[in-house]
Order: C-alpha cells, then sequence, then structure tokens
C-alpha cells in the first residue's frame, strides 16, 4: 500500500495482511469459504486430524504449541549522541573550546552629555580606590605564584578575592573610557560591566610557567596592547565628542574598545596564573585558547625580543657606567691648585640648571686636618676636598660611600701592589654623608682616605647620582 506524498510509511509487523488493490478478499474470508480452520493463535493447541473435539480422545502427552512469529531483524543499535554544539541563543561555543574568561558590556543606547564631559573629575573618587586596590593585586600576585609553583594549584580564597579585584577594575576602566554612565559599584547586578574567570584548574598548573615562561610568551602580546592602547586613547577622544553631540558612543568604536579589554584580562588572568592556557590575538568574546603554533611563534618571538632587551640593557650599562676622566698632576694638587671644574645636568625629568663640581686640593698627609683618625704604623691619612655648587631645581646627594681611592704601594716583599680603598670618613660641609646640597647651595665636600705610609695615589673616583651612573675619575700624573 502507497502512503500519501510527506506521510511516513506504516509500520506493520510481517505477519499482518494488507488490503490488496486487485480486490482480494481477507485470509479469513477465504479459509471459511473453503471450510479450513481459522489459524490458531501463538502458544495455543494445534487440533490434529480425526473426529471433532468433542469426539476426540484425550490427546496423550504435552500438547503441540506454535512457536511466536519471529521478527523482522534484530533492532539496531542506538547511534550516538550529538557532538556539543554551539548555544543557538548566545553564541557561546563549547566548552571544552571557550576561553575560560568572559568579559563583554552592555551598548548603552543612551549617554548623559553632562557625565560624560565632566567624566575626568567624576572618575577621581574611583580612580584613588583602584589605586588602593592596585596595591591588594600586586601582593596577591606574588602569594598566587608562590603557591602555584609548590603546590600546582591556586587557593579559591585568593582566586575569589583577586578576580574580583580585576572586576572592580574592569568596572573603573570602563567608566573612564565613556563605556557607560554608571559609577564603578561593587556589585555585578548593578553594573552593566561583566567579568568572570572559570576557577582554576585544581593541581594542574604548571610550576615552570610561572617562572619565566608566562614572561616570555606575553613580551610580543604586551607590545600588541600597549599599541591598541594608544588606538584606544584616540577612540575614546573620538567618542567625547560624538556623545556630546549625539548622545550615544558609535558602536563599531564601543566594540573596538570592549574587546581591547576583553584581550587585556584574559592576559592578566593567564599571567596571574588562574589558567595556563596561551590567550588568542583577538578581540571577539567567542575566541578559544590560541593554537600551539601561535604560542611557538610567540614563545620564540618572546626569547628574541628579551634578549635583545636584555642586550640593549648590558650595553647601556657598559657604555653609561664609564665614567667622566680628567687628568690631574698630584704634585699641584698637595700644593693647593684647583683641577678643572666639571659640569653636570641634573638626572630627574623636571630638574633644570647645571651641578658644579671642582677637586679644590689634596692634604697628604692629613693627620692635622682629622685629628680624630689615628692611622697604625706604617699608614698615612690623605684627604680630598671638593667644592659643589647645585644650581639646579632639586637636591644634590652625596652618599657615604661616593669617593674611592686607587694606590701603589711595596708589600712586605718588595713587590709594587695595586689596591684600591673607600674612604674611611665623607662629610658634606659639617655633616657626615649621607648628606643633601639644596637647590641654589653651595659646599665643601671632604673624603679621608687611610693608605700605607709609601702608597702612590693613581687614581680618585667619585660616584654619585647626580654626577651620572659612571661618577668622576681623576687620573693622577
Amino acid at each position: 500500500m502507497t502512503n500519501p506524498p510527506g506521510e511516513p510509511p506504516d509500520e506493520r509487523p510481517s505477519w499482518s495482511w494488507e488490503p490488496s488493490t486487485t480486490g482480494a478478499r481477507p485470509p479469513e474470508e477465504q479459509q471459511a469459504e473453503a471450510g479450513l480452520p481459522e489459524s490458531p493463535d501463538p502458544g495455543e493447541p494445534v487440533p490434529g486430524p480425526g473426529p471433532p473435539a468433542e469426539d476426540a480422545p484425550e490427546p496423550v502427552g504435552d500438547p503441540v504449541t506454535m512457536p511466536p512469529p519471529p521478527l523482522d531483524e534484530e533492532a539496531p543499535p542506538p547511534s550516538p549522541p550529538p557532538p556539543p554544539a554551539a548555544n543557538a541563543d548566545h553564541g557561546e561555543p563549547p566548552p571544552s573550546d571557550r576561553y575560560p574568561m568572559r568579559f563583554d558590556v552592555a551598548y548603552p543606547e543612551g549617554l548623559s552629555r553632562w557625565k560624560t564631559a565632566l567624566r575626568m573629575f567624576l572618575i577621581i573618587p574611583a580612580w584613588l580606590f583602584a589605586w588602593m586596590v592596585s596595591q591588594f593585586i600586586s601582593a596577591a600576585l606574588v602569594i598566587g605564584w608562590t603557591t602555584v609553583f609548590w603546590r600546582k594549584k591556586y587557593p579559591l580564597w585568593l582566586f575569589h578575592g583577586l578576580s574580583g579585584a580585576y572586576e572592580h577594575s574592569a568596572r573603573v576602566w570602563s567608566y573612564g573610557a565613556l563605556l557607560t554612565d554608571k559609577f564603578p559599584s561593587f556589585s555585578r547586578d548593578d553594573s552593566p560591566v561583566f567579568l568572570e574567570y572559570d576557577e582554576p584548574p585544581s593541581g594542574l598548573l604548571s610550576r615552570w610557567r610561572v617562572l619565566f615562561w608566562k614572561w616570555l610568551l606575553l613580551i610580543p602580546t604586551f607590545i600588541v596592547l600597549s599599541f591598541l592602547a594608544l588606538a584606544v586613547f584616540v577612540v575614546t577622544v573620538l567618542a567625547w565628542f560624538a556623545i556630546l553631540f549625539t548622545g550615544n558612543y558609535p558602536r563599531g568604536m564601543f566594540q573596538f574598545s570592549v574587546g581591547v579589554q576583553r584581550w587585556y584580562f584574559r592576559v592578566v588572568g593567564y599571567l596571574a596564573s588562574f589558567n595556563d592556557r596561551y590567550p588568542p590575538y583577538a578581540l571577539s568574546d567567542d575566541a578559544g585558547a590560541a593554537n600551539p603554533s601561535t604560542v611557538v611563534a610567540s614563545g620564540i618571538g618572546g626569547l628574541l625580543l628579551g634578549g635583545g632587551f636584555a642586550a640593549l640593557i648590558t650595553v647601556a650599562a657598559i657604555v653609561g657606567g664609564r665614567p667622566e676622566t680628567q687628568d690631574v698632576d698630584y704634585d699641584a694638587l698637595v700644593a693647593g691648585r684647583a683641577a678643572e671644574p666639571m659640569f653636570f645636568e641634573p638626572e630627574g625629568f623636571n630638574d633644570d640648571g647645571f651641578i658644579g663640581i671642582v677637586l679644590n686640593r689634596a692634604i697628604d698627609p692629613g693627620e692635622g686636618l682629622v685629628p680624630i683618625l689615628a692611622p697604625a704604623r706604617g699608614e698615612r691619612v690623605v684627604v680630598f676636598e671638593w667644592r659643589i655648587f647645585n644650581a639646579s631645581d632639586g637636591s644634590a646627594s652625596i652618599a657615604a660611600d661616593a669617593a674611592r681611592l686607587r694606590f701603589e704601594y711595596e708589600d712586605e716583599d718588595g713587590e709594587e701592589r695595586r689596591r684600591s680603598t673607600g674612604a674611611e670618613i665623607v662629610t658634606v660641609g659639617n655633616r657626615a654623608a649621607p648628606a643633601d646640597i639644596g637647590s641654589g647651595d653651595e659646599a665643601l665636600l671632604y673624603a679621608v682616605f687611610v693608605v700605607p705610609e709609601d702608597a702612590e695615589p693613581i687614581s680618585l673616583r667619585l660616584t654619585d647620582g647626580f654626577v651620572g651612573v659612571g661618577g668622576i675619575r681623576y687620573d693622577f700624573d
């Protein structure tokens, strides 16, 4: 029998009859017309040939039963369940593919013009509190790294506290970036800003990544985020004008600013060791962890950039550590003739002017100038005097170990030796170092050394902040 189009076929057992399209009669009618007995039901005794049932003798033995009709085929095994699909309502990927952090900001249909115009003043209390929260974040990061290194797990109480601090910081940043008019609150329900991290996997966090590997991996990410932060600043300025004129934040610019924050908070969660899944180079909310090739490329880039930066610092330290040199006639210095003056610019960015310094004289021997210092037999005292004039806006600091003298002498075996020694006493005016020379002030600096009696001074070095990293080295003729 053929079903109408679009209807499923009837499922009938193999022993059921189906009306024929040629007008055939049912089998029961055909059996009755032919005088045949009706088909017995399964499980009933089958009567054999002979007289009618009422005249038939009782059967001997067990009655013969008909077996139940066999099924067509054994039922196929159930098919496996389909793989988990993305949430059709929210567009969320499966939990195994989703990055273990969610961040979003609800798009506002309208923003206040006057709150936007005065935002830089309204945010001051929130910034002050965020600064206090940042002190907790710094301490919590160290505690979390230490715990992960020793136990490979993150304390849940610390995770909830630190993730809550990050969530409040996200509200402050969103408020400052004009993404919302609602002042940063402590309640998630009262804010359009949403940030949530998955709980760290217990006992599955990596120790060696905490030490240095995450920092190297994130160097390329930090560079990219620094450029994106500049772009967000430009976007925020443009959005400020757009809100003042239209009352709305342009949607495309809004999504870009939210996406950059989303990437940033993925990075800080990874750096805090909430998880070991490298954050993707993506702004979208449905991005999963970075693939292995991206992680390897970031590691290689981090090694190259980190190594280059370390080499650059080393070269700068070597070059910057070279002192300013000046040749000085030591005998003339002892006779009271001063060396040539030297001038230095102050180290501070906000300091103007200069600091002048001149080596006035050397008192050799100088026991009479320093009666409180009694040298041992075979030793003598040498005193050097500088005049320092501070013509900068800041103060010039003199440390207690600012001066060192290098000299040549003969040891007990008559061999020539060279050695350097620090000053026993350093004074600025009438004060013992460390001491400061204020802006517009002038002072005398004295450095007192105890050397062997036959020592010949070779060089004198003065190192302090106001004379640069390398300081000054006076080479004696």
